[in-house]
């Protein structure tokens, strides 16, 4: 079992096993990170949200 803690403020986020794959947003600072855990690696991924065009309603 690993555990995984954010790469920001060190907060644990999740704990898995070799197969896991998520993507979670830290409740403490807001860190969007991708966790891959493999049986050889875990690999934490800082994933920014991406910024989008905002959405033009029509009145």
């Amino acid at each position: 079992m690993n555990f995984v803690m954010c790469p920001k403020c060190g907060k644990r986020l999740c704990k898995g096993e070799p197969g896991t794959k998520v993507e979670i947003e830290c409740p403490k600072c807001g860190e969007f990170v991708a966790v891959v855990i493999n049986d050889d690696e875990l690999r934490i991924i800082r994933k920014p949200i991406l910024d989008s065009k905002p959405i033009k309603q029509h009145a």
